[in-house]
């Protein structure tokens, strides 16, 4: 089976407001909202009952609600690949289509996935030198780490500090590098400490 918006879990019907799905039911049939005696959400589609006694299936896909929340699921995504993710189930949605619906229907996604998707690639792009940054703490952070591990005597271990506190000036902007440094200091000494006793 081919991933839709209701098999990805993007879109849930049986959540849809039934007095909302009655109207655009009764509009995109041309009826009297009267002549509707009941709607069902079920999993794929709408089961309509008439007054007069019959019934009928309805697609979601004919709905405008069902094109909001193809909106909605790309006003939701926050990185690139969950967008990408979304363009292939809505890809997959848009054959649903004939070619005069989706001029109206699809291209609404289309250019909302476009618009999404630059300003996802512009926070990438401002946000791109912070997370170099914080890539920069956790590296020297690491190999300080890796330096007290190996250190095996209180007396060079206190040699260290000074240098640690030099270099973690450098990282002032991000304490929680700085303060993880000293953590690993301090337990390092408590452990040789006890090595020794």
């Amino acid at each position: 089976m081919s991933v839709n918006l209701i098999t990805a879990g993007i879109v849930d019907p049986t959540a849809f407001s039934l007095a909302r799905v009655r109207v655009q039911v009764a509009a995109f049939l041309k009826v009297p909202f009267r002549q509707i005696e009941r709607i069902e959400c079920w999993r794929y589609q709408i089961w309509v009952k008439f007054v007069e006694g019959r019934g009928k299936f309805i697609s979601y896909r004919n709905l405008p609600l069902w094109v909001e929340q193809g909106l909605m699921a790309i006003g939701n995504c926050r990185d690139r690949a969950s967008l990408d993710e979304l363009g292939e189930i809505l890809h997959t949605e848009a054959q649903w289509y004939d070619k005069d619906q989706e001029s109206e229907t699809v291209q609404k996604w289309r250019e909302a996935w476009a618009k999404k998707a630059q300003y996802l690639r512009q926070e990438e792009e401002r946000l791109r030198p912070m997370r170099l940054r914080q890539e920069a703490g956790s590296t020297w952070q690491a190999a300080w780490g890796h330096v007290l591990q190996c250190c095996s005597d209180r007396i060079f271990l206190e040699e260290l500090a000074p240098e640690i506190k030099r270099q973690g000036q450098a990282f002032a902007d991000l304490p929680e590098v700085v303060e993880g440094i000293q953590a690993m200091w301090q337990k390092r000494w408590e452990e040789l400490a006890q090595a020794s006793a």
